[in-house]
């Protein structure tokens, strides 16, 4: 008797154990992936702001963490590797523990149609028409360097008299290709490409649309928005890679070619 009531309290410990051990596996998968803060199957890892991160600010891995979310409230887009966001900037503010969506982002050095995202400090974006061969064929890119020239007429006094005389004159120097716009048909993309995209140059259906985005300071701006009212034409020169030259130049009109070429002006 001793015995058997001896192995009745042996089993009805076990029994008593196994069901406590049964009710906490029963407890512990019902508590939500976020607040447990470990991964299960109706879940899914995202990314998302660890702290406010603020319009146009390169986007840290510091700045990020990595959440579980019930899979049905994932939203779509929703980065899920640091690799999607980090060197990243946002359009728009993104708030702590908010999921980071990738259409929101966009590459620094890449322009997209936000341009104001890519506009460095203290110098403002102007489309300054053109129509350079070099664009037109697609020798230039966005982020080559390229210096400007003008011609234009500059009325002359000479003797009693003032005559237009046009002279051509070095604009800018060095400047980077910030985007370019192009008109529906080019060579190289031919009329479906007011369609296509390519980071940093544009379409427009204007035949005459051809343009390149540089990002300078106002002055620079003002400058050339007077050579273009008065009637004046631009063209652009491709600088080799790396080059940073400033050389001097002089203005060129008949004169100027008198001189080189030694042509006489003063024929009877």
């Amino acid at each position: 008797m001793k015995n058997s009531g001896l192995i009745w309290w042996i089993g009805a410990f076990v029994l008593a154990a196994l069901a406590g051990i049964l009710t906490y596996g029963l407890l512990s998968s019902s508590v939500p992936a976020s607040a447990a803060g470990k991964e299960n199957t109706n879940t899914v890892a995202v990314i998302v702001a660890d702290e406010n991160i603020p319009f146009r600010r390169s986007i840290r891995e510091e700045d990020l963490t990595t959440r579980y979310l019930p899979v049905d409230s994932v939203p779509t887009g929703v980065a899920i590797t640091l690799d999607q966001v980090v060197g990243k900037m946002s359009t728009v503010d993104l708030f702590a523990n908010e999921p980071i969506l990738t259409q929101q982002l966009v590459t620094p050095d890449v322009v997209t149609q936000q341009v104001a995202l890519s506009v460095p400090d203290g110098k403002i974006v102007m489309a300054v028409p053109t129509q350079s061969k070099l664009i037109s064929n697609r020798l230039i890119r966005p982020g080559d360097f390229i210096d400007m020239m003008a011609t234009f007429d500059v009325e002359v006094q000479s003797g009693g008299s003032k005559s237009p005389q046009p002279k051509t004159v070095s604009v800018l120097k060095s400047l980077e290709i910030h985007a370019i716009i192009l008109p529906g048909t080019t060579v190289e993309e031919g009329p479906q490409g007011v369609t296509q995209q390519e980071g940093g140059v544009f379409r427009t259906a204007d035949e005459g649309g051809q343009s390149v985005l540089l990002a300078i300071d106002l002055q620079d701006a003002m400058t050339i928005r007077h050579i273009l009212d008065v009637g004046g034409v631009l063209d652009l020169a491709l600088r080799p890679a790396g080059d940073e030259s400033m050389a001097d130049t002089e203005v060129v009109d008949e004169f100027y070619l008198a001189d080189r070429f030694n042509i006489d002006l003063n024929r009877d």
